[in-house]
């Protein structure tokens, strides 16, 4: 039946990787198409294609390792004996995708929905090929279980050329992954131009001859393991209230209205349609949801919002809000860039797993939340494998229908230059900048002691101290308060506190620790300080501060 066929093997790429080879059958005497058409027995056909190709696969170096889709007629799976004879095969050959072709032979949904699941036991992925080719059952067939939905190399043939096909792709990608949540495999990419309009619309498999032409099975490697799990584990917050509504509205009676609208608030328990916790007409208030959802969407697709939306997606800051429990709702580009992964698909404590610092930054959420302040500022540190990258982080608390949520705007510092290259503390120039203006308390300090070490031991051991002293106090500070090397061994701490007897407390508590720390070297060192409310202008603040620590300092020599 094969004699005069044979297979080539085309690469398949996921996130740059090949993730599977597609095994075409070639004929020398004519069309493949019109030579399949000519096929009188498929069953037959389809299972001597299955065992030649695992047979060639059979010569490769780790066989079962490298993944294969082989095009079988989707009338085949009708067949009991095909199916009898695909499980035999497939109890020990793994790493196969069936793809089902030929839509228009068979209307029989549930049959073919019942096989798909009898072999899905033995391991078999399955794809639905040539979707969009124009056979007319592609859309019922597209509710099957099958993993991979393959769009027709025709459907992005004009992509470059018009916006219209371009947008009908884009309509076909939301509705196959976000709302069937199926993987897309994507044929007939040939340029580059292609490629990239198509990357726009979110993950899939690519493959043509932009990648690579069909291979011999000589030249077939080992696909990537593990790639291919493209399946969300959850649904997006917009597809579950989609469907909360749907089912709201198909619902029949007073009760089963009820009922989808208690499901509806488990599902937006931000409440951003307005449900009313208190609903005793259900009618009412069913009409009340349907209005209010439909303002939402009219509101996301005003050009205010989508503007708005642009603005924060591709800003320059990295831009995270999340919810009182720590969750993240959303990240832009540019936090999901710098992060490489997207934490809405993280609940927090995963979020913390993955990223042991998230700690802070969820302790400062909370911070923030039982806090009667509505904003804070932090001046964080990140070691990388470059060194280490500074960041200001403005934290906001807002409140939507007794909701309370964090956004925080993380802006790279590149202010490197007011780095103290010493004692890594920022240099004076820093209190010049608005950051400095947002902290709530100024503490002026000057070193008690430190003139007699530089005397006695001379200045390298005086910069030893120095930077000593700085590392020191930086480890005892909180993780947004600001360390400043005003001069000399004179610094300047910024607190976001507005309690001086508060941050009385703490000072006193970080000079004995600093005392008691270089009593352990054998050195004398304190600190006398001045502590003022930063208020409208920082120079004044300065000034004042300055005063206080003098007069501390004359207090403390008597």
């Amino acid at each position: 039946m094969l004699s005069s066929c044979y297979f080539n093997y085309q690469p398949r790429y996921y996130n740059g990787k090949i993730s599977s080879y597609e095994a075409l059958l070639r004929t020398p005497k004519s069309d493949i198409e019109c030579y399949i058409e000519s096929i009188n027995d498929h069953v037959a056909f389809d299972l001597a294609v299955i065992e030649s190709i695992i047979q060639q696969r059979s010569r490769l170096s780790n066989p079962e390792k490298t993944k294969l889709a082989i095009n079988i007629s989707i009338s085949s799976l009708l067949n009991d004996e095909f199916i009898d004879a695909c499980e035999k095969i497939f109890e020990h050959e793994k790493n196969i995708i069936l793809e089902l072709t030929r839509h228009d032979t068979t209307s029989d949904f549930s049959r073919i929905q019942s096989a798909i699941k009898q072999l899905k036991a033995k391991d078999i992925q399955f794809a639905l090929d040539d979707y969009g080719k124009g056979y007319a059952n592609s859309e019922l067939f597209l509710h099957l279980d099958v993993e991979y939905i393959k769009l027709d190399r025709k459907l992005i043939k004009n992509i470059t050329q018009s916006y219209v096909v371009y947008s009908l792709i884009k309509t076909k990608y939301e509705k196959i992954v976000k709302v069937l949540d199926k993987h897309i495999i994507i044929e007939g990419v040939e340029t580059f131009e292609q490629l990239n309009l198509l990357k726009q619309f979110g993950a899939m498999t690519y493959q043509g001859f932009y990648f690579s032409k069909p291979i011999s099975i000589e030249d077939v490697k080992q696909t990537a393991s593990n790639i291919d799990s493209y399946k969300n584990k959850t649904k997006s917050f917009c597809n579950l209230l989609d469907q909360a509504i749907y089912d709201m509205n198909r619902a029949k009676d007073h009760h089963e209205i009820k009922r989808a609208i208690q499901h509806l608030m488990k599902i937006d328990h931000y409440n951003t349609i307005g449900i009313s916790p208190n609903f005793f007409d259900v009618y009412n208030e069913q009409r009340r949801i349907n209005k209010n959802y439909n303002e939402l969407l009219e509101r996301k697709s005003s050009p205010h919002f989508l503007l708005v939306s642009s603005l924060i997606s591709s800003c320059d800051a990295l831009v995270i809000i999340r919810d009182s429990e720590g969750n993240a709702i959303f990240n832009n580009d540019k936090h999901i860039n710098y992060l490489g992964v997207d934490l809405v698909d993280y609940s927090a404590e995963q979020a913390c797993n993955k990223f042991p610092d998230y700690h802070t930054c969820l302790d400062l959420d909370n911070e923030l939340l039982n806090s009667d302040t509505c904003f804070i500022v932090s001046n964080e540190t990140v070691e990388t494998e470059n060194g280490k990258q500074f960041f200001h982080t403005y934290r906001q608390k807002i409140k939507h229908f007794d909701q309370a949520f964090i956004i925080c705007s993380i802006y790279e510092a590149n202010d490197s230059i007011n780095i103290d290259t010493l004692t890594g503390c920022y240099q004076k120039s820093y209190l010049k900048s608005t950051y400095a203006s947002a902290y709530q308390t100024l503490v002026f300090i000057d070193l008690d002691g430190f003139k007699l070490i530089n005397d006695v031991h001379g200045h390298n051991k005086g910069d030893e101290v120095l930077r000593d002293f700085a590392q020191s106090i930086q480890k005892m500070l909180r993780e947004r308060d600001v360390i400043v090397r005003f001069g000399g061994d004179e610094f300047v701490l910024l607190l976001d506190s507005s309690s001086l007897s508060g941050v009385r407390q703490r000072i006193e508590i970080i000079r004995d620790k600093i005392e008691a720390y270089f009593l352990l070297k054998q050195l004398y060192l304190s600190f006398s300080y001045g502590i003022v409310t930063v208020g409208d202008c920082i120079e004044n603040a300065l000034n004042k501060a300055d005063e206080a620590m003098y007069k501390q300092k004359y207090a403390r020599k008597i």
